[in-house]
C-alpha cells in the first residue's frame, strides 16, 4: 500500500517537473519568436531610414532653335586691284608713292624720262604744221584753178599721217606719266628711278579696301546648302564680322574637289588683302527641337541614357543622340518639353534612386 503511494507521487512529480519544462521551452519560445521579430522589425525600419539620398540639380526641358554652322577657310582679297605699269621700254624718272600711302584716281605715281618723248613730240607737231600749210596752200590753188585736184587729195593724205603721227606722239609722252585709275592704298612698289621699265612690267600695285572679298573652298556635303541668302560669319584674330555669299561656283576643283565659294566682307571689317580667315555658313536651322548638354548622356551596352527626375526618385530615359556642337547635341527621341533633365550628380544615380533636386529653370 505505501509502495503504491510513494510510485504515485513519484509519477506526479514527473508529470509535474515535465509540465514546468514544457511550460518553460514554450515560454523560451515565445519570447526568442518575439525577439526575432523585433530585431527583423528594428533591421527593415533601419533599412529604410538608411536609404541613401542623392543631390542633384535638374532642368525643365523646353524647346528651342538649333542652328548648324560649317567652318572653312580661306584668303582676303581687294574686289579691284590696279597694276600700274609701262606700255613703253624707258628709265623710271620717278616714283611719287610708297607703300601703304593712300591714292586718288587720277594721280600721278610714277613718270619716266620724257626727254626723247618731248623731241619726237615736237617734231611730229613740227611736220604736222607744215603738212597743214601745204594742204591749205593747194587747196586754194586748185580752187583758182592752178593744179589739179590729185595734188591737193596727196597733200590730204600727207597731212592725215602727220596728224596721226602727232596723236601717237602726244599719247606717249602722256604714258609716261602713269596714274591711278582708282582710289586705294599702294600695297607694293616694284621699281625705283634709274631702272629701267619694261613693256607690261608691274612696277605699283594700288588695292581698293573698300570692298573685300575671300574665297572659300566649301565641301561637297555643305556646297548645296549655301546660296546667297545663306548667313556667314567672318572670324580673324578673334574679331568677328558679318559677309555675304556672291558667287558660287557650280564646279569642283581638280584635285581638292572643294567648291570655291566668294563672299563679300564689310567694308568697315579692316581685314587687309592677303589675311587668312574663318568663314563660318549657317547650313541648317532647325525649330522645336530638344537640347541637351552631351556630358549628361550615360551608355550602357552601346545605347544612351539620360537620367529625368520623377518625383523624387531618379528615373533612366533612352534616347536618341544627333548632331552635336559646341558640347551640346540635339535629342530626337526620348525626351519631351516639360521632362525634368538631371544635369549634375548623375554620375552615381542608378535607376530608382532617391534623389532631392535642385531644380534650374
Amino acid at each position: 500500500m505505501f509502495i503504491d503511494s510513494f510510485r504515485k507521487l513519484n509519477n506526479l512529480r514527473v508529470i509535474f517537473w515535465l509540465a514546468i519544462l514544457t511550460a518553460g521551452i514554450v515560454l523560451l519560445w515565445t519570447e526568442v519568436n518575439i525577439k526575432l521579430k523585433q530585431a527583423a522589425a528594428n533591421i527593415k525600419a533601419l533599412e529604410v531610414t538608411e536609404e541613401a539620398m542623392f543631390p542633384v540639380t535638374a532642368e525643365i526641358l523646353s524647346t528651342q532653335t538649333w542652328e548648324s554652322w560649317r567652318s572653312y577657310y580661306g584668303q582676303a582679297n581687294a574686289v579691284r586691284t590696279l597694276e600700274i605699269a609701262s606700255y613703253v621700254r624707258e628709265f623710271v624718272h620717278e616714283v611719287l608713292v610708297q607703300v601703304g600711302d593712300n591714292v586718288k584716281a587720277g594721280q600721278t605715281v610714277v613718270t619716266l624720262t620724257k626727254s626723247d618723248h618731248i623731241s619726237r613730240m615736237q617734231a611730229a607737231q613740227t611736220a604736222y604744221n607744215e603738212a597743214l600749210l601745204n594742204y591749205n596752200r593747194l587747196s586754194e590753188l586748185s580752187r583758182m584753178g592752178g593744179i589739179a585736184q590729185v595734188e591737193v587729195d596727196r597733200a590730204y593724205s600727207v597731212l592725215k599721217n602727220a596728224e596721226a603721227t602727232l596723236h601717237s606722239q602726244k599719247s606717249t609722252l602722256q604714258r609716261t606719266e602713269l596714274k591711278s585709275s582708282i582710289n586705294g592704298v599702294v600695297s607694293s612698289r616694284n621699281v625705283e628711278p634709274g631702272e629701267i621699265a619694261s613693256d607690261g612690267k608691274s612696277l605699283v600695285t594700288i588695292v581698293d579696301l573698300s570692298e573685300m572679298e575671300a574665297q572659300l573652298m566649301v565641301s561637297k556635303k555643305d556646297i548645296h546648302n549655301i546660296n546667297r541668302n545663306t548667313m556667314v560669319e567672318i572670324i580673324i584674330d578673334n574679331n568677328i564680322s558679318r559677309g555675304h555669299v556672291k558667287r558660287i561656283s557650280p564646279e569642283a576643283q581638280t584635285g581638292s574637289g572643294l567648291f570655291p565659294v566668294v563672299v563679300g566682307l564689310e567694308g568697315d571689317s579692316a581685314i587687309l588683302p592677303g589675311s587668312y580667315l574663318e568663314g563660318k555658313f549657317l547650313v541648317e536651322k532647325k525649330d522645336e527641337v530638344i537640347v541637351i548638354p552631351s556630358d549628361v548622356i550615360v551608355y550602357r551596352n552601346n545605347k544612351e541614357y539620360v537620367y529625368i527626375a520623377d518625383n523624387d526618385r531618379a528615373k533612366m530615359v533612352e534616347i536618341t543622340q544627333g548632331e552635336g556642337r559646341n558640347a551640346h547635341v540635339v535629342v530626337s527621341g526620348g525626351l519631351k518639353s516639360g521632362d525634368k533633365l538631371i544635369i549634375s550628380g548623375n554620375r552615381t544615380l542608378f535607376d530608382g534612386a532617391l534623389i532631392s533636386k535642385d531644380i534650374r529653370i
